[in-house]
């Protein structure tokens, strides 16, 4: 024990000999002659006891009130500990609630283990302290806000469950850095295995980002907690289902597996048509290893498709995963163009389009509800409807995704989205373009390829439209006899129609926002989520979005309809290498800096207990008077 101010133990030379001064003091008492002293005997010791200068005699009252006086002295002086607890006086505890997170490599899990690394934390907290909780998964989750209550601190760890997605870290460690901005002492905390990519956070949050590091009064100070002790794990990290081509089967599918630990393994790959097994392989992987598998399908593949691992490691997360195919469906498209025999043949080719025709200036806005898509190529007529699937090639309109500004002439692609459903397997890098269309996105719009002098491609949504802008016409370019129109084609009338490939749902991943075509006469929809809870959400849009999609597995949408149950299962995966990917990092990156894991056990800071001792000395006080009336 330490303190605060040592010189108040400056009153024990003056309180200490006052006390024994009073003791010492003689009583002035008159003389009386009595026959027998024997009924006196207690005067006399009053009288022993207070003649002066003689021997002090064992007085259980007097080491009472000295003993008080150096308790009160004692308190004075600000007596304090060190006991391990965070240092700030504002605290943000930044908890990792991922796929990875899921791992048993310690006693009841790495999500466990954080949370019991936090209720420590909780538990030193001293008093002026506040904390606050937030998980990180796919999103941000604000669970506690900044308070010293230490019992809703503890209620929100109790109640926050890891899910199956990736980690989106630097979007919550944004969130604390600004919540605790301009506070004092003000410390982040994250607890995490370090199974992320790169976090790049805001300018004033940069001088924090070392845990040793000088960031001055207004930003926090930020410390990594490593959690988990091993990576031993095989993950799924592709899958894919397509018709085949040739051959003596009916689709292929692939599936992409991958050696994340330290040993050799070999396990069974297996794959699943609903809950009949069609095929099994046996597959063995050095570390760091990868290997792809392609199974072929007889007949019709309508239903789930699941690939699952017969091996047991550390993450169960990313041993399955499935893939819904619905029958396919027969796409009535409107090509409004003035002539182009590229675009006209890409559409034919496609085994879902029935093609239908007409002059630019031809379509009228009653036509639109009887196709599934219009393609305008050219020139958009005015008028059509803000409801709609539309792909505007070379032109815009009040239904596109953009507004036009100008004209540029032999523009090129700097760079597109390689993740979005719509660009996904493009090579867009050598194209040219002769002259395109300068264009701004709307608030609706996200760009998706990029030029000099504006985006190129551009996709929309909004409550009942969705629409495609490809920035130049294809006359202009050399797009049409590149291997990337047929894809690029594809992928638009995939993402216009709100499904892929002959149906299939592969690219939802967890943390995604589901959207899912509802019938008009469906109000609304139970959700029945993988782990067998249910949601009961209101149908107040097409397409129908649901976001509470942290587990990964098939989801399934029921409905009442006029002519009987709307039924619909979509099929959400893992399939990231980031999580699947355990190994415990010893030190994490933000930005340019690197920050190593620190036990949060090994760093002490001073605790007061001057209330601990005033309270001892009013329970001594409370025993004087005790003693002092029971003497008498």
């Amino acid at each position: 024990m330490s303190l605060l101010n040592p010189l108040s133990l400056l009153w024990l030379l003056f309180a200490v000999p006052a006390i024994l001064f009073l003791y010492l003091l003689k009583m002035k008492r008159r003389d009386r002659v009595v026959s027998s002293v024997l009924l006196w005997s207690r005067v006399i010791k009053d009288v022993q006891a207070n003649t002066p200068f003689q021997k002090l005699r064992r007085n259980l009252l007097l080491f009472l009130q000295i003993l008080l006086v150096l308790l009160i002295a004692v308190a004075l002086s600000r007596p304090f500990v060190r006991v391990r607890a965070p240092g700030g006086k504002n605290v943000a505890l930044v908890i990792d609630g991922s796929a990875s997170m899921r791992a048993t490599d310690v006693p009841g899990g790495r999500f466990e283990e954080a949370r019991r690394q936090a209720r420590r934390m909780v538990d030193g907290m001293g008093r002026g302290d506040q904390a606050m909780v937030i998980l990180a998964t796919a999103r941000a989750h604000p669970l506690c806000p900044l308070t010293g209550d230490t019992d809703a601190l503890r209620r929100a760890l109790d109640a926050m469950r890891p899910g199956d997605t990736t980690t989106n870290l630097g979007d919550a460690v944004a969130l604390a850095a600004s919540l605790l901005w301009k506070r004092p002492d003000a410390e982040i905390f994250i607890l995490s295995d370090g199974a992320f990519e790169e976090m790049s956070l805001a300018d004033r949050f940069a001088p924090a980002a070392g845990a040793d590091a000088d960031s001055g009064p207004r930003a926090a100070r930020l410390h990594y907690v490593k959690i988990g002790r091993r990576g031993e794990n095989v993950g799924i990290t592709a899958l894919d289902v397509r018709k085949s081509l040739a051959g003596a089967f009916d689709y292929q599918a692939f599936a992409r597996v991958r050696n994340f630990g330290t040993a050799d393994r070999r396990f069974a790959l297996e794959l699943y048509r609903d809950d009949s097994l069609i095929n099994a392989r046996e597959v063995s992987l050095a570390p760091g290893q990868a290997h792809g598998e392609v199974f072929g399908i007889q007949g019709s593949a309508v239903g789930a498709l699941r690939v699952r691992l017969d091996a047991a490691d550390d993450l169960a997360a990313d041993n399955a995963a499935a893939v819904m195919l619905e029958p396919r469906r027969r796409l009535n498209v409107l090509l409004a163009t003035p002539g182009n025999l590229f675009l006209e043949n890409a559409l034919n080719v496609d085994p879902r389009v029935s093609l239908a025709k007409a002059a630019p200036g031809a379509v009228r806005a009653s036509d639109v509800p009887r196709y599934d898509i219009i393609v305008l190529d050219g020139k958009a007529p005015s008028g059509l409807p803000a409801k709609g699937r539309y792909l505007f090639l070379g032109t815009g309109g009040e239904a596109a995704p953009v507004e036009i500004t100008g004209q540029v002439d032999q523009p090129s692609f700097l760079d597109w989205d390689r993740r979005h459903p719509v660009t996904r397997f493009l090579d867009l890098s050598r194209v040219q373009i002769a002259r395109a269309l300068v264009a701004r996105p709307r608030p609706w719009g996200q760009a998706l390829a990029d030029s000099e002098a504006g985006p190129l491609l551009v996709a929309g949504e909004r409550e009942g439209l969705r629409s495609l802008f490809l920035g130049f016409d294809l006359t202009q370019s050399d797009l049409p006899v590149r291997v990337a129109f047929p894809i690029l084609l594809a992928n638009a009338i995939d993402w216009l129609m709100g499904s892929g490939a002959d149906a299939a749902s592969v690219r939802w991943r967890t943390g995604d926002v589901l959207t899912a075509e509802i019938p008009a006469d469906v109000s609304r929809v139970e959700v029945t989520l993988p782990d067998g809870a249910r949601r009961a959400e209101a149908v107040r849009q097409s397409p129908f979005l649901f976001a509470e999609t942290d587990q990964a597995g098939l989801y399934r949408l029921e409905g009442r309809r006029k002519e009987g149950t709307f039924t619909s299962r979509i099929a959400v995966n893992l399939l990231s290498e980031e999580e699947s990917d355990i190994r415990p990092r010893d030190r994490i990156r933000i930005g340019h800096a690197a920050v190593a894991s620190a036990d949060p056990g090994s760093q002490r800071v001073p605790r007061e207990i001057w209330r601990w001792v005033s309270l001892a000395a009013l329970c001594l006080l409370a025993f004087e008077w005790y003693a002092y009336h029971r003497r008498l």
